[in-house]
């Protein structure tokens, strides 16, 4: 779901929002592709802790946040995918994760 589409008001969508932000930041360690990297939650899937971002490079990241106290040491978490366009992703990966939610 697009986080502009939840029904919250905007003070109580800014902090969802930040949350899972600083979330992503709290969990990649050195070697993990975000790095340096700072994201916008823009879309959740709520039936797991997948989150997708517009990162600050224009990219789109699709993560799925472990909600790990700190850092994960090992670089395959949080698990990312990397889209150049909303596009990119919707075909390559939002097609596939509708296709689960629905069977």
């Amino acid at each position: 779901m697009a986080i502009a589409d939840l029904d919250l008001p905007e003070q109580k969508k800014a902090k969802y929002q930040a949350t899972w932000e600083r979330q992503l930041v709290r969990e990649v360690c050195p070697r993990h592709i975000l790095k340096g990297l700072s994201g916008e939650l823009v879309a959740r899937r709520f039936d797991r802790d997948e989150a997708l971002l517009k990162l600050s490079d224009g990219r789109l990241a699709e993560v799925h946040l472990t909600w790990a106290r700190g850092e994960e040491p090992d670089p395959a978490w949080s698990a990312t995918s990397l889209f150049d366009t909303l596009e990119e992703w919707a075909s390559q990966s939002m097609m596939e994760h509708h296709r689960e939610w629905i069977t």
